[in-house]
């Protein structure tokens, strides 16, 4: 009988497309994945740090799934992802239940730590790694085929927001090689995919050598068979007029973008450390919008950032 493993995910899309390839290693390594943590041998939780409402649900889900080691003795329980990086220690105080405190640079050793822990020994391991990208390792794929699949190509962020912790729990911007990026891509269309999510923290600043993000865009839009192509998300400074230019001429890039705004008040957006005005954004949607007439736009907006006014927060509903 093959071991089972059941994997909770929590936050961005990144983390999403991270328990894709988890599952996928832990397949290669023999488990079966169950969706119900009773029949698990290994639980695992894999989590966000940038949204404090998951963090929260995080605790209590660690302490409910703890139940099974009760029942259980052998199961192995883990935190992974950004939570584990970021509170590493704090996660050792308030569960000690659990055996696994995995950072996103360590999935590789995944299979190693589980094995350790399976023999008792409490295992950390939240190095960041500036050279982890995970090349050469496929995402799980349902076997009934999957018509849209994520493809990471950059990990990490450069951006510093000051309401943001990815930089600290995912490290420094890296991009992932285009040739790992068009193979994975190709691996999804031969399972039976039709769409790509290309995603990374700030996806129009991707670059691998002398390769930026126009380029590795031009080079999948050529994919046979890849019917659509999105991406997520842009950063509103470095959206550059060439990605524009291939925004036009591919027509299996979907014209949507996601373009987080924040706020529309300039006093507010440089507490945010985003690093433009509404002048720039408004500029750069115009010439989204001449070059797209039909583009569709979404946003996220964060409401009640510290030290935010009335006056402010006006500004950001007349914007809107």
């Amino acid at each position: 009988m093959s071991l089972k493993a059941y994997v909770e995910t929590y936050g961005c899309q990144m983390n999403v497309a991270d328990t894709e390839m988890v599952v996928g290693l832990l397949q290669g390594a023999g488990y079966e994945r169950t969706h119900d943590a009773a029949q698990a041998d290994v639980i695992l939780i894999n989590t966000c740090a940038v949204r404090g409402k998951a963090v929260e649900r995080v605790w209590g889900r660690a302490s409910t799934l703890a139940t099974h080691k009760t029942r259980r003795p052998h199961v192995v329980l883990g935190i992974i992802g950004c939570m584990a990086e970021h509170l590493a220690g704090e996660l050792r105080a308030r569960a000690p239940h659990v055996d696994l405190v995995l950072g996103p640079d360590s999935y590789r050793r995944l299979v190693t730590h589980i094995e350790e822990a399976r023999g008792g020994a409490k295992v950390d391991d939240v190095a960041l790694d500036a050279h982890e990208t995970y090349q050469g390792l496929d995402p799980a794929r349902d076997a009934a085929g999957t018509v849209v699949g994520h493809i990471a190509i950059q990990r990490g962020c450069d951006r510093f927001c000051s309401f943001c912790v990815v930089p600290y729990t995912r490290g420094r911007e890296r991009g992932i090689a285009p040739d790992e990026v068009l193979r994975q891509a190709q691996a999804l269309v031969a399972a039976g995919g039709k769409e790509v999510q290309l995603l990374g923290q700030t996806v129009t600043s991707y670059r691998h050598g002398d390769a930026d993000f126009a380029h590795l865009l031009r080079l999948l839009s050529r994919v046979e068979g890849l019917r659509r192509i999105r991406f997520m998300s842009p950063y509103p400074l470095g959206f550059s007029d060439d990605v524009i230019a291939v925004m036009v001429e591919s027509p299996n890039i979907c014209q949507h973008v996601h373009l987080p705004l924040q706020s529309a008040s300039d006093p507010v957006l440089a507490r945010m450390h985003r690093g433009y005005s509404l002048a720039q954004y408004r500029e750069l949607v115009s010439r989204l919008r001449t070059a797209m007439p039909g583009l569709a736009i979404t946003t996220d907006l964060l409401v009640g950032f510290c030290g935010e006014s009335e006056g402010e927060f006006a500004e950001t509903v007349a914007a809107l």
